[in-house]
């Protein structure tokens, strides 16, 4: 039956050929359907498995075949027929396949629903040593965020290069700038406060010493700076704590890097557990 398969494989191999040369250099990688566990909604596990493809064509590292391309090319009907595949086994089928077309590396993921988190594993098999070669856990509360952070996930499970994390020169200049207007805006503050307190040590003075009064425009000149500083410096300290806040709430999640700590609180019936990935 093996035979047969080989056979079959044979016959539609100038399909799989590479179009370049560049391609022919590139390691095969069948990637499998994301498997969903209980309460996930197939569709969302679908949608994953459709952007992990996405993710691995882009990074270029492999020449990636997703099984839906596989199963388009023979027949999910014929592919059973010539393995003799039952439904529970056809992810084991469709790795016996990606075997015998060449492929070296088999993607598969699950996604899994813990409370209200979501659990995403990848690991890719080097089918040659019979052992993994990367893995990949994350967990988020949305699967859109999931869906970010695969291009990590995916460098992570496939032992390739991290893409370069997230530029942080928008939040830090934000965070740089709030923090020298809000130190000005404590200065000037802190100027109009003492000016305030002088006048009025002085109004005081010349209750009993008439003579240390000034002329009133001076006065009024006085009381309009004391109003400029303190009007500057309210709004900037509104402007500095709105860049500051901007930059913390802006700044790239860690969770995106490898490396660190991945966890989520998840409710249970009798309580919560905290569930994660530690480094």
């Amino acid at each position: 039956m093996l035979q047969v398969l080989l056979v079959a494989l044979a016959a539609s191999a100038p399909e799989l050929k590479p179009a370049s040369a560049v391609e022919t250099s590139k390691p095969k990688l069948v990637i499998l359907e994301v498997t969903a566990g209980g309460g996930i909604d197939p569709t969302v596990a679908e949608a994953l498995g459709a952007s992990i493809t996405r993710e691995v064509n882009l990074r270029g590292y492999f020449q990636a075949t997703s099984i839906k391309e596989l199963q388009t090319l023979l027949g999910i009907e014929r592919q059973r027929q010539l393995l003799g595949c039952s439904d529970a086994a056809a992810q084991s089928c469709m790795a016996e396949l990606a075997d015998a077309i060449g492929a070296r590396f088999v993607l598969s993921g699950s996604l899994t629903r813990l409370g209200d988190a979501f659990q995403l594993s990848l690991q890719t098999i080097d089918t040659t040593r019979a052992q993994p070669i990367g893995r990949s856990v994350r967990i988020a509360r949305d699967p859109q965020v999931l869906t970010e952070q695969l291009p990590f996930a995916v460098a992570e499970a496939t032992a390739t290069t991290l893409p370069p994390p997230p530029s942080r020169a928008l939040q830090l200049t934000m965070l740089i700038t709030g923090g020298v207007i809000l130190l000005s805006s404590g200065v000037v503050a802190l100027d109009g406060t003492s000016r305030d307190r002088a006048v009025q040590a002085e109004l005081e003075a010349s209750q009993t010493n008439p003579s240390l009064l000034r002329p009133l425009s001076s006065y009024r000149d006085d009381a309009r700076f004391v109003t400029l500083e303190k009007t500057a410096a309210l709004v900037g300290l509104i402007v500095g704590g709105a860049l500051v806040a901007g930059g913390v709430l802006f700044w790239p999640s860690s969770s995106s890097s490898s490396g660190t700590a991945q966890v989520a609180l998840v409710p249970l019936g009798s309580g919560a557990a905290v569930v994660g990935v530690f480094p």
